[in-house]
């Protein structure tokens, strides 16, 4: 993703979609959540914002420092007052779902990359990596935003083939 141009200025788009990335991975937030953020309701300090999520429910996600960082990166080039974490070209509106596509498209050929990457799979990412280090599914259910657990176990238990063996080697056990 380019931050900067030929001339050394920086790379408005670039840094844009680099935050917007971040963000992604380092909340796993949805698409329309993320593009729903408006600057102001970031907390920097706490690393949270309150968010309207999916069926119009309220709820905290929390955001890595690495994401923030990105995040006021693309903010202190901004120039214009748009409320909008995430802006358009001109500044005059909010960046919207069909306005992200085509860079994803893009960056992802231009990596090499040959399986899919769309938002949606930034969010698998993240809650995987939550799973693989070891965070509660509880836990997990928390932040991606889920109103039941069966739906976090139904995407996210079982793809640690590592953690199961070590369960059954630790749980299933005979006394002799």
């Amino acid at each position: 993703i380019p931050l900067k141009t030929k001339e050394g200025k920086h790379h408005r788009n670039g840094l844009r979609f680099r935050a917007l990335v971040e963000m992604l991975l380092g909340s796993a937030m949805r698409i329309g959540e993320a593009l729903s953020l408006d600057r102001t309701k970031v907390d920097f300090e706490r690393r949270e914002a309150r968010i309207i999520g999916k069926g119009d429910k309220e709820r905290t996600v929390f955001f890595t420092d690495r994401a923030l960082h990105w995040a006021k990166q693309y903010l202190d080039i901004r120039e214009d007052d748009h409320p909008a974490l995430f802006v358009r070209q001109d500044g005059k509106g909010r960046l919207k779902r069909p306005d992200i596509w085509r860079p994803f498209a893009r960056y992802k050929k231009e990596a090499g990359i040959a399986k899919p990457v769309t938002p949606h799979i930034l969010r698998h990412t993240a809650a995987t990596t939550l799973l693989l280090n070891g965070c509660p599914v509880g836990h997990i259910r928390e932040i991606l935003g889920h109103e039941r657990l069966e739906t976090t176990c139904r995407y996210y238990l079982g793809l640690d083939n590592r953690a199961a063996k070590k369960a059954h080697s630790r749980y299933l056990t005979y006394v002799n």
